[in-house]
């Protein structure tokens, strides 16, 4: 009769994931998130031929970042976010068709962004098992690479310094230090465990300045634009109000 007994409540926690654990990610709605990464820069100084953007990345002037943020879980598949972000932003002339001018610039930048993510593949974070006396327990191993878009709004305070040839030319302008940008990627994160998860994310801003990089001229069709990459840490913060569910 107990073994008959061991085996119904088995099946009847085998079970669990098709109602009550369907809902589980309710109970983790909230994620903190730091990451590190790296930025590259697109605009008049190191300018190369083509639309913004659809170029070779000169990993010579790739910088880093930080960030930290926070994302809440509104559906399973939409998500908003929130991103505080300081990185590096530098370019040359070395090496490209305005070599000879040898303007050269390095900025320090700090963005705050909030963004709306849908995910094209939802997130499943495996489900652990407790039998008790059925040994060791049991584990359902459903994880899947988590794949999202965003786009949001946000904005970018940011103090360039010249280099090389602008230093000290009157070409150079930092009369400008703020602009609205609009961040547009896609991330992926996988769960390592119930509660942290790792993630890569890349994103293009959109800015509404032509001076980050302290220089513009009658030559410039875009304003400046960078790109954040960044490898995450993430870790889901509990809901106080469900500590007593314990899947």
């Amino acid at each position: 009769m107990r073994k008959a007994l061991k085996y119904i409540t088995l099946i009847i926690i085998l079970l669990l994931p098709l109602t009550s654990f369907s809902q589980k990610w309710k109970l983790r709605r909230t994620e903190l998130i730091v990451g590190f990464g790296g930025t590259d820069y697109y605009g008049d100084i190191e300018k190369r031929s083509g639309f913004p953007g659809l170029r070779a990345v000169n990993l010579s002037y790739v910088r880093p970042n930080v960030s930290i943020g926070g994302r809440y879980r509104l559906t399973e598949r939409e998500n908003i976010k929130g991103k505080l972000t300081f990185g590096y932003l530098e370019g040359s002339d070395e090496g490209t068709e305005n070599a000879s001018r040898n303007y050269a610039f390095i900025t320090s930048l700090y963005e705050f962004s909030a963004r709306y993510e849908y995910s094209v593949i939802p997130e499943n974070i495996p489900v652990n098992y407790s039998l008790g006396n059925f040994g060791d327990g049991l584990k359902s191993n459903k994880a899947n690479l988590n794949t999202y878009f965003f786009g949001g709004l946000g904005g970018s305070y940011f103090e360039p310094l010249p280099k090389a040839e602008l230093d000290g030319s009157d070409r150079f302008d930092n009369g400008t230090n703020f602009a609205l940008v609009v961040p547009i990627g896609a991330g992926i994160k996988y769960p390592l465990s119930n509660n942290i998860l790792l993630g890569l994310e890349i994103g293009r801003r959109f800015t509404t300045t032509d001076l980050i990089d302290g220089y513009t001229s009658k030559y410039s069709n875009w304003p400046d634009s960078y790109y954040f990459s960044s490898l995450n840490v993430i870790m889901k913060i509990e809901n106080y109000s469900n500590r007593g569910f314990t899947p």
